[in-house]
């Protein structure tokens, strides 16, 4: 392991329009995304007004990137704590905690698989499909009404809410907590979002189905019973597999193969 110089003792503190202008950066974090390091260039580039305001020496801020052009990935969103944890513990190092650069190495080692994990759960698997799936049954109930404008941007709201929110606020978080950055990853911190989302998402399928079968029951029978299995089918899978696209594709296979036989 390569051991950072120290550098010369710096007073000058972190401040909350530099942490906001990493913030900003963070958008942009997979821009330069590579098979060698993944997001690390990005995430070095998030860190430019942090090493502008800690150093004013080019050795100084030369050393500071090369320790984060090393091998780093994360989910995009949650990166934002490992963000924070690299501003604390580079204040510290500054200020003149010089094992403070090898905490930070650890930390971000350890942080890779936790932050990708959190981060997949929450909104690939859970926030992205259900924020979609409220979004096109809010569009096909209010498709008469001239208001499918409000749909689509209320699952754009819906999606992107907890995602701004934990953006920026996991800078704050990791900034606060520093090497102590686990305590954020309880068990059940996420449960209420997740649990929110599911709820949100299968009430809007339920709704979805209720106006379908109003809509269609009286033209075509045969073709509302067929599409009756295929939900239940697909309800049945997707409590027994958890893959959301999976059932979603399957449910389109069978309203198909359903709709050809009616035919």
């Amino acid at each position: 392991m390569m051991k950072n110089a120290s550098p010369a003792v710096s007073s000058k503190r972190i401040r909350k329009w530099d942490i906001f202008r990493v913030f900003l950066r963070s958008f942009f974090m997979q821009s330069v995304w590579n098979y060698r390091s993944l997001i690390s260039v990005g995430f070095g580039v998030c860190l430019i007004p942090i090493v502008k305001r800690l150093y004013s020496d080019e050795q100084s801020r030369k050393e500071f990137l090369g320790r984060h052009l090393k091998f780093f990935n994360s989910h995009p969103y949650m990166a934002s704590y490992a963000l924070g944890v690299s501003i604390r513990l580079e204040e510290a190092f500054a200020a003149g905690e010089t094992d403070a650069c090898e905490k930070l190495e650890r930390l971000k080692n350890l942080l890779i698989s936790i932050l990708g994990a959190v981060g997949d759960r929450l909104f690939w698997f859970t926030i992205k499909p259900f924020s979609l799936l409220a979004g096109v049954s809010a569009l096909f109930l209010l498709s008469d009404s001239g208001f499918g404008g409000l749909a689509l941007a209320g699952a754009f709201l819906l999606y992107n809410i907890p995602h701004f929110y934990l953006r920026y606020n996991g800078i704050l978080e990791g900034y606060e907590y520093g090497a102590d950055i686990y305590k954020c990853f309880s068990n059940q911190r996420f449960r209420i979002l997740r649990q929110a989302y599911i709820w949100t998402g299968a009430i809007a399928f339920v709704l979805f189905l209720i106006i379908l079968i109003v809509k269609l029951g009286s033209e075509n029978i045969l073709f509302l019973g067929a599409m009756t299995g295929a939900a239940v089918l697909s309800g049945v899978c997707y409590h027994v597999t958890r893959k959301f696209y999976f059932t979603v594709a399957l449910t389109l296979i069978l309203f198909i193969i359903a709709g050809i036989i009616v035919a």
